[in-house]
């Protein structure tokens, strides 16, 4: 790739793009900025000058932890028991402006020490060394889990010299390395003992003596993932701050016909206002984001979050969210509220925000909960943030112009603590404490020490444990996190969760408790381990226990019951709290093929009137959308039946609203039926001002076989084709549900929707290309599946896209996928929706030809 001499004027970039960039937009043009707008020098600081630049929230104080040349490069740490710092150094990434090299393995750990116990590491060790692009790393059993895409190794140290010696693969579909902006990081080990990613659908568990089980989940926005003290997950991608999981992901696979609204749910605006401390002309597209005083003003490269769970903060920062935004030298801090169990989040400050920096070279891109309590900030020191593949003309000319490819290999670790906090003490005596220690540890007021017991205790995997566990799990004197944690360790252990635990902890007063003990019980609920005064317990919480998480998780947890008992409780909890956020999606997530007796049960019950109608709804848009016919038929003979409830037609008629696709333009398109819906149609001719217009309008969007004006089907598909098409159904919820979702309708900022999508249903050749290089559009990145998925799983996953939701295109072959990906086997970057359009017609004109 060409350079730009230094002393290039920008104008040159309003009038031609002669040095074009991977970032660069055809047509698009990129002008200077303006004239009044003075960008500031950014040279290379010492720890001491940076810290000059810094401005914090009242109260607080930032200190320095490690720096450069004692850390080159760092993007990711984690505290080890001992008090041991281990660095993932991601030396490599974009040496120069023209990313030449950053292939070459020259990454590695290092594991720092405070040898003096003075605040301030002194000490490096180099733990793993010659890596590519490493991404994540997480200290796990006797070893250390590093990602490397797309590989995920597991390193341990078998002589006791502090160097790895033996390295082990866990998964070789970790990511991609062609892409560093969008591939899995993280390596987040959370409440419930699973491993869990971002930009990644595969959650992994530590199963001892270097092994893991995998399990498919839902991908988790780009950079950086965390939980909060719920064991709930937070993440992000670039333009937008916060998401988190407010239902466990699993719960989200149960029934196939029904998108629940579980993971990937937002806090705040993805346009949440942010105030740099500085110009911040150094950002992609620049020529266009930037407000009158050169600065932006919402993020583009939102980093490693972390929900602060510490107690050396004042009590109200407890549960608020930190976000870095290394482009804009600033890290946020969201106000996250509860209200009924959905969560919200908000600005803390108005007109500045928690830290910001003047120097253009601090780049916040983790931050992390300490041993001590404290905030700490991975700060990749340099001018260079933006990877090659979406570097612009411009901002090239903005690095190479003020020397922002200078300066590299540096870095730093800050410590954000309040006015008057002791001096940082890294060993939390957790490496030495025995297993009683341990367990003591589990109701510590910090949550990073809490969670790092609950690891080793899972990992001793001691049965010996066992007892002192299942008492402090009970133990009314303890702290409810202690309570808590011991759960989840007994449920690490396998077998030593046992009925008698669980039972009596769903008496315990604290909701949190009560709630992880109604998920932990679902274990004696299936059928081969049915327990029906276990059932009967749970149905009693329904009255007796009414806060909000407690709710939620009945109403995921019964649907894992089968039988009369458990569906009468599903039913009374509608009833007395059908109108919770998020618990008709837990009620109908959970009730695959079992839908319509749970509305026939509530239009029975006089109360259900109040608060059942969106479990109804739900629950119609389900029947319809499984294509089951018999229920469909019922479905529609209670909307038409005389006898049906006022309040319930109305729910079920915008049941099969939502049960109506929309193009991604937000037209309503049609939707097809396997029978004809006779009591709708009956209903739209009966003639009154109210129920009659409704049925009318929604027999306009649905088709059914015979269908006076409906064209005749599409060619069935051979039982070679359906059999293709089952296996792409497999291949979509694995890999592309989580953002686009199981009905295929996409979801607001994450993912568009793919019913109807001039994409799906155009060229395959294009088709192909999107998936296997990704695609960008406004906001949102697509990943590229190319390294993961082979030509026969691709073309399997573009037939299932072309004859599912209505579609009726034709199927996909392997060797059409395998066109495409020699097309594009140089290709790094993902496709724009220009290129596409060209693309098409090029291809267009090739083929008259």
């Amino acid at each position: 790739m060409l350079r730009f001499p230094r002393l290039v004027p920008l104008a040159l970039l309003a009038t031609a793009q002669v040095f074009a960039q991977s970032g660069d937009r055809k047509g698009e043009v990129q002008e200077p900025l303006p004239a009044h707008i003075k960008v500031p020098p950014a040279p290379v600081r010492t720890p001491a000058e940076q810290a000059a630049t810094f401005k914090l929230a009242p109260g607080f104080r930032v200190e320095l932890v490690a720096a450069d040349p004692l850390v080159g490069d760092p993007i990711a740490l984690q505290f080890g028991p001992d008090g041991r710092l281990w660095v993932l150094e991601m030396r490599g990434y974009m040496p120069n402006a023209d990313g030449t090299g950053e292939r070459e393995p020259v990454a590695m750990v290092a594991v720092l020490t405070d040898t003096d116990r003075d605040g301030r590491y002194d000490q490096r060790k180099v733990f793993a060394d010659k890596l590519i692009m490493p991404r994540a790393l997480a200290l796990v059993g006797d070893g250390l889990l590093v990602a490397e895409p797309p590989h995920l190794w597991f390193f341990r140290d078998t002589d006791g010299d502090g160097v790895a010696d033996a390295k082990t693969e866990v998964a070789s579909d970790y990511g991609d390395i062609k892409n560093p902006e969008h591939t899995a990081n993280g390596l987040l080990w959370a409440m419930d003992n699973w491993i869990y990613s971002a930009n990644h659908t595969v959650r992994f568990r530590w199963l001892g003596e270097g092994k893991f089980a995998r399990d498919v989940t839902v991908t988790r926005g780009q950079w950086g993932i965390t939980q909060d003290d719920n064991g709930r997950l937070y993440y992000n991608s670039n333009s937008d701050p916060l998401r988190h999981d407010p239902l466990p992901s699993a719960y989200l696979r149960r029934n196939p016909s029904f998108n629940a609204t579980g993971a990937n749910v937002s806090i705040v605006p993805s346009n949440l206002r942010i105030w740099p401390g500085r110009v911040t002309a150094g950002v992609n597209r620049g020529y266009r984001i930037l407000d009158a005083e050169g600065k932006i003003t919402s993020m583009t490269a939102a980093s490693g979050p972390v929900v602060y769970r510490g107690a050396l903060f004042p009590a109200e920062f407890r549960g608020d969210a930190f976000v870095p935004e290394p482009s804009a030298n600033l890290i946020k801090r969201i106000r996250i509220t509860a209200k009924d169990g959905a969560l919200t989040g908000a600005n803390a400050y108005e007109g500045t925000e928690f830290l910001t920096s003047t120097d253009e070279r601090f780049r916040p891109v983790n931050l992390y909960n300490g041993p001590d309590g404290a905030l700490y900030v991975v700060d990749l020191y340099r001018g260079i943030l933006q990877h090659r593949i979406y570097m612009t003309s411009f901002l090239r000319q903005q690095v190479v112009e003020r020397g922002l490819d200078k300066g590299i290999g540096l870095g730093r670790i800050w410590r954000i603590v309040p006015d008057g906090a002791p001096k940082a003490e890294f060993d939390s005596g957790l490496a030495r404490a025995s297993l009683a220690g341990l367990i003591a540890k589990l109701g510590d007021a910090n949550g990073w020490v809490r969670d790092t017991a609950q690891r080793l205790l899972v990992e001793k995997r001691d049965p010996a444990v066992a007892p002192a566990l299942r008492s402090a799990a009970l133990d009314a004197k303890a702290p409810a996190f202690a309570r808590l944690h011991a759960l989840w360790a007994l449920e690490g252990h396998g077998e030593a969760l046992d009925r008698a635990t669980v039972r009596a902890a769903l008496a315990d007063p604290d909701g949190r408790v009560v709630a992880a003990a109604v998920r932990l019980s679902e274990r004696f609920l299936r059928p081969a381990e049915s327990d029906p005064e276990l059932i009967r317990l749970l149905a009693g919480l329904v009255a007796s226990r009414p806060e909000p998480e407690v709710r939620l998780q009945l109403a995921l947890s019964l649907g894992e019951a089968k039988g009369e008992l458990a569906e009468r409780a599903l039913r009374d909890l509608v009833i007395a709290a059908g109108r919770q956020p998020l618990l008709a999606d837990a009620v109908v997530s959970g009730l695959a093929g079992r839908e319509y007796p749970l509305i026939e049960a509530l239009l029975r019950e006089p109360k259900a009137a109040e608060r059942s109608g969106e479990v109804v709804r739900l629950a119609v848009s389900s029947i319809l959308k499984s294509g089951r016919a018999p229920q469909i038929e019922q479905v529609m003979g209670i909307i038409g039946s005389p006898a049906t409830p006022e309040w319930a037609r109305i729910a079920m008629l915008a049941g099969v609203r939502h049960f109506l696709p929309k193009s991604p333009d937000g037209r309503a398109v049609p939707a097809y039926l396997p029978v004809e819906p006779k009591p709708l149609v009956a209903l739209a001719a009966r003639g009154d001002t109210v129920i009659s217009p409704i049925a009318q309008q929604l027999l306009t969007q649905l088709r059914w076989p015979g269908k006076p004006g409906v064209a005749a089907a599409a060619k069935p598909l051979s039982p070679a084709e359906q059999a293709q098409f089952e296996l792409g159904k497999t291949h979509f919820a694995g890999f592309c549900a989580a953002c686009h979702q199981p009905n295929g309708q996409g979801l607001a900022g994450l993912a568009p929707s793919l019913v109807y999508s001039k994409w799906v249903l155009g060229d395959a050749r294009i088709l192909a290309r999107i998936v296997l290089n990704g695609k960008t559009q406004e906001n949102m990145v697509m990943p590229p599946w190319k390294a993961v998925l082979d030509d026969e799983k691709v073309a399997a996953l573009l037939t299932f896209l072309r004859r599912s939701w209505g579609h009726d295109a034709d199927p996909v072959t392997p060797a059409v996928v395998n066109e495409a990906r020699q097309a594009t086997a140089e290709r790094q970057e993902p496709f724009t929706e220009p290129e596409l359009q060209e693309l098409t017609r090029t291809l267009r004109t090739r083929r008259r030809q």
